[in-house]
């Protein structure tokens, strides 16, 4: 027993000795050793090896096509998590936390320096960082903090990081803080939670939600000679329709329709809407649900949109909104930061000439594709966005790579 208690003590000896020596703080970057692993350094900075996803999918723009692989000498961010880990050093931060006016009436708090913005690529014309600006929704987001940014003389500041994996967007890396805010999302009828899909429900249980920032319409497709002539339920039960993996299901049952609740339509859900436009075009699916215009562009970029159509009248009118965690301790001054640069933005017609811009691109590419039906004017491009909301694509969570963790050669 005596021999037991020694080696009890003595192991907890030497770990108190060892942590100070390996302990990592968060806030910094970091260079890989020979032999590392992501579970070993989420283990060191956040105490919890599980927590290595957040590094992971932090690191993406790094990583690049080595994603699976960690090659010593690489440096890697190492993000700071809620309640995880303690946060970057804030010695320079004034002790004043109340925010100042500033010329233009936008207050600036002293305890918010910084907003990290999150999103990924394919849901053109909207986000994208092929697209001028990053896409629409981005560009109006910049344009935004730029102000914010004139207005404190500097003092804040923010950057934007691309992910491409809606599904980790929300859970981990929105509710544990590795990123401040995320968009474009949608914001479903929060008043039933209990007739939503789960993804539905951690956006209404777990996050705030900006002002609407933009309107969209969301539009059934379907081959030139599908059957699908409208949307009536007649029409459209026992199709196959397809919709990216993570989409709210929500407006399949709006409205008294029920499609999935009564068993009247089945779902496929690929990882991109791309992929979608392919099955349909090869017959495996019989239509697409989509945003409008993300759906226009997501089937010319897959080579088929001169065989596809529209369906009338449209299934829902979708807003899009910037997300963030309710946890936040910050949550309500950064949406106050977005919310008040939204409308700055529009007084002083910011707003419309980048939205016009982006249409203008977006339908200079569509004039090129040889299909009428899907070259002409949108059904919808409204810019100036009611309160209302409902909901886009938005990703479901998905089984992040290997638990242990990329591993060096």
């Amino acid at each position: 027993m005596r021999g037991i208690l020694k080696f009890v003590v003595g192991s907890i000896l030497a770990l108190a000795v060892a942590a100070p020596a390996a302990a990592q703080t968060c806030g910094t970057d970091y260079s890989i050793k020979d032999g590392d692993t992501l579970s070993d350094i989420a283990s060191r900075v956040y105490g919890n090896p599980s927590q290595w996803t957040i590094i992971f999918y932090s690191n993406q723009d790094r990583l690049g096509s080595n994603a699976s692989l960690l090659v010593p000498g690489l440096s890697i961010r190492l993000p700071c998590v809620g309640g995880g880990a303690t946060q970057a050093p804030a010695a320079q931060a004034p002790a004043v936390a109340a925010p100042r006016p500033a010329e233009g009436g936008v207050m600036i708090s002293s305890l918010v320096r910084r907003i990290e913005f999150l999103t990924a690529d394919g849901y053109a014309p909207y986000t994208g960082r092929t697209l001028e600006g990053g896409g629409m929704i981005t560009q109006l987001i910049s344009s935004g903090m730029s102000h914010i940014k004139t207005e404190s003389k500097n003092v804040f500041d923010y950057g934007t990081s691309w992910v491409n994996d809606w599904s980790a967007h929300l859970n981990p890396l929105l509710l544990t803080r590795a990123f401040d805010v995320g968009f474009p999302w949608s914001k479903p009828n929060c008043d039933d939670v209990s007739a939503l899909d789960q993804n539905s429900k951690l956006r209404c249980q777990k996050f705030f939600f900006s002002e609407p920032i933009y309107e969209v319409v969301t539009l059934v497709f379907v081959r030139k000679d599908s059957r699908i002539q409208s949307l009536r339920t007649d029409e459209i039960s026992g199709a196959t329709v397809c919709q990216a993996a993570g989409a709210s299901l929500q407006e399949f049952d709006q409205g008294g329709r029920n499609w999935l609740k009564d068993g009247k339509i089945t779902m496929m859900r690929p990882p991109s809407i791309e992929e979608c436009f392919r099955l349909l075009d090869a017959g495996t699916v019989d239509a697409v649900a989509s945003a409008e215009l993300v759906g226009r562009s997501a089937a010319l970029s897959a080579g088929v949109a001169d065989r596809v159509r529209e369906v009338e009248p449209p299934l829902g009118l979708t807003t899009l909104h910037a997300v963030i965690s309710k946890s936040h301790p910050h949550a309500r001054t950064m949406l106050y930061y977005i919310n008040a640069s939204l409308s700055k933005l529009r007084e002083t017609g910011d707003y419309d000439r980048i939205v016009e811009r982006h249409l203008s691109l977006f339908w200079d590419q569509q004039a090129r594709v040889p299909n009428p039906a899907l070259a002409t004017s949108p059904a919808a491009a409204v810019k100036a966005p009611p309160p209302a909301a409902i909901t886009p694509p938005v990703p479901e969570k998905r089984t992040p790579p290997a638990a242990a963790g990329p591993r060096t050669q």
